[in-house]
């Protein structure tokens, strides 16, 4: 824990003077140390800021903010958490010399469905989804992620639970090198979006085809998108277990910032190890 949180401020904090993000010089407790609070806080204490926050007091900042304190630091530096994601997704871009990348989707729930009744966080029929794989229903939202062919997100996008995942095709941007294929599942197939990245983009997205597709398959390329998707489902495996039971949150943004680091975590996690 110790290293993971070291290694994570110091880099946080060179990344921010390189971008050149200002502060309050009376400040005692600066940007990278709120980011890496909220990112322990994630990885070892299933999501509880409060918990990361009085770990962080005890061991790293005597002068740690107040609760309230910090959560409104949490909240006015969303967008630095953004910045500082989106500059790792491009160094995982870079590092992905096959060109190979993945995107699929999982469901996040705000709660039981026998509590949608009571839940006070969201209020619209419109979270109510479905996960077909699952053959369940929940009450929340859909994460998109697309990755590396090794598990690394490198774009994360958020849909109510009602949406199909084909909407999320026009909510992510798909900032890829020339000649990068995509694999995803028959609910991506879109032939406009696919021509359009063929033509103006150079990419090649290669999802599994519907039944009634007119851009079918031969069988062996059937196989071979079957096993490139493979890696996204283990992916999401180890993402969702770093999930607690449920993520406290007193707002839906509040939620959403959660369930974003959790992905993003990951990918630190893992590109440290």
């Amino acid at each position: 824990m110790n290293f993971f949180t070291v290694a994570i401020y110091v880099i946080l904090d060179d990344i921010l003077k390189a971008v050149g993000h200002q502060e309050d010089v009376q400040r005692k407790v600066n940007d990278a140390l709120v980011l890496t609070t909220v990112l322990v806080a994630c990885r070892y204490f299933g999501g509880n800021i409060e918990k990361a926050r009085l770990y962080m007091q005890d061991h790293h900042c005597k002068e740690m903010l107040s609760k309230s304190q910090f959560n409104r630091r949490m909240h006015r530096n969303q967008y630095l958490l953004e910045q500082v994601f989106e500059l790792f997704a491009a160094v995982f871009v870079q590092g992905n010399t096959t060109k190979n990348f993945l995107i699929d989707s999982f469901p996040v729930s705000v709660c039981h469905n026998i509590r949608i009744s009571r839940c006070k966080l969201l209020e619209q029929k419109v979270f109510r989804g479905k996960c077909a794989s699952k053959r369940t229903y929940f009450y929340g939202f859909k994460v998109a992620v697309l990755t590396t062919q090794d598990g690394l997100p490198v774009e994360i996008a958020f849909l109510p639970g009602a949406h199909f995942d084909a909407n999320f095709l026009n909510r992510m941007h798909f900032n890829l090198p020339q000649g990068s294929s995509i694999f995803g599942d028959s609910a991506f197939q879109s032939y406009l979006v696919e021509d359009l990245s063929a033509q103006q983009d150079q990419i090649a997205w290669e999802v599994c085809r519907k039944k009634n597709t007119t851009r079918g398959d031969i069988y062996q390329i059937v196989l071979w998108k079957k096993s490139m998707r493979r890696q996204i489902e283990s992916t999401f495996s180890a993402i969702t277990d770093m999930f607690p039971r449920s993520i406290h949150a007193v707002t839906a943004n509040g939620f959403l910032i959660k369930c974003f680091v959790f992905v993003f975590v990951y990918g630190l996690d893992k590109w440290l190890a």
